[in-house]
């Protein structure tokens, strides 16, 4: 079992092999078969005095190896010794696990990541890294259980039948399943990369677009529609900082996920009954009664709709702009950009920077067009620097 005072050895076990203990044994070791060897030469003692010597020289150095070895890994035992409620909390929280493990894809966001304001509105995917979740190696512990984990950018989260331990820079801290306070948000998010197995899309929008939604003309080789995904993304607050921040392909796995450590997460969204293209909308609207030409034509305006927030919010994002910025913030963020990225910035620059900051150029002038609604064309979806 898991105490503060297994805890302590575990954080105070030797990380490496002593090799001082080693080095003298074999030292002494080769000395005296050296010296066994010379007596035999002489007469003084049999050929297997010197064998032996080399023999229990080596033994003896294999039990100091293993020794120390086993200083580096303290074991815990569960079996027999877990209650029915401390096993069916162990067993829920595996279970959610796995349903993250199984998920398509976990990124970690890190600790700086913000809540998208709008769950309906469509942005650009966040600067994102792999997350790992599964049986992950737990250092210097050795269970009889099966010990899950999650492997983030803030570092590594192992769930253990008493709670979780936090791994950061070589030293566990613990945290009970209480005191890990778990949100859960729904985020709608262009998809660059390949889609994830499973992953819930909800709309498409052009890589390069007219104000008016259609393609651009200009990109015809290099425009594509886009996927809008919808992920679950997941906050974990706990001791020692720990402040990690997760997208998740599967969101119904980030719900139960949540839900298992006490978020508020409707039972739709758990279900995954909350979809479509703006989270209330499904079948309910489909029996409504309306003549079905009423419904297509709110459907496509619907589409459109998403379509111009899609291409809004990438804009803002291309200028470096909040929601609702006024005309005097825009021109000012515009301006500022044009004087990193102009021509005339960069003529003696390499090639590739020169090109480089010429296609960033037509970004934000096209940014710029589309937010003061004088027509070019947008960029969606591209991570901007």
């Amino acid at each position: 079992m898991l105490t503060n005072k297994t805890l302590g050895r575990i954080n105070d076990r030797p990380r490496k092999i002593n090799r001082l203990p080693l080095l003298l044994v074999g030292g002494g070791t080769l000395v005296l078969a050296a010296l066994s060897a010379l007596a035999y030469t002489l007469g003084m003692l049999p050929y297997f005095v010197a064998l032996a010597a080399l023999g229990v020289g080596a033994l003896l150095a294999l039990l100091l190896y293993a020794r120390q070895r086993a200083k580096m890994t303290i074991r815990l035992s569960y079996k027999g010794n877990l209650d029915g409620e401390a096993a069916s909390r162990f067993s829920e929280v595996r279970e959610v696990l796995e349903g993250l493990a199984s998920s398509g894809r976990v990124w970690s966001l890190g600790a700086r990541a913000k809540r998208p304001r709008d769950a309906s509105e469509p942005v650009p995917a966040p600067e994102r890294d792999l997350a790992r979740v599964g049986l992950l190696p737990t250092p210097g512990i050795k269970a009889d259980v099966p010990v899950w984990g999650i492997e983030a950018r803030e570092g590594t989260v192992f769930f253990f039948p008493e709670g979780a331990l936090i791994y950061k820079n070589g030293r566990y801290e613990p945290v009970s399943y209480d005191a890990l306070k778990v949100a859960f948000y729904s985020g709608r998010f262009f998809e660059e990369e390949d889609l994830p197995e499973g992953a819930e899309v909800v709309g498409k929008v052009w890589r390069f677009s007219r104000p008016d939604g259609s393609p651009d003309p200009r990109y015809k080789n290099d425009n594509a529609r886009l996927p809008i995904a919808l992920y679950g993304l997941l906050g974990v607050k706990g001791a020692s900082g720990l402040n990690m921040r997760l997208m998740v392909s599967d969101r119904r796995a980030a719900a139960r996920f949540a839900r298992a450590f006490g978020a508020e997460v409707s039972v739709e969204e758990e279900n995954g009954q909350k979809a479509g293209r703006s989270e209330g909308r499904g079948r309910a609207e489909e029996d409504s009664g309306r003549p079905p030409s009423e419904e297509k034509q709110e459907e496509r305006r619907s589409a459109e709709d998403l379509e111009r927030e899609a291409r809004l919010a990438a804009a803002r994002k291309t200028l470096g702009v909040r929601k609702g910025a006024s005309a005097e913030q825009i021109g000012a963020a515009y301006k500022e950009l044009a004087r990193t990225y102009h021509p005339d910035k960069v003529e003696n620059l390499e090639p590739e920077a020169r090109e480089y900051s010429e296609q960033r150029m037509k970004e934000i002038n096209a940014a710029y067009a589309e937010l003061r609604g004088r027509g070019g064309s947008v960029a969606y979806g591209r991570r901007q620097a």
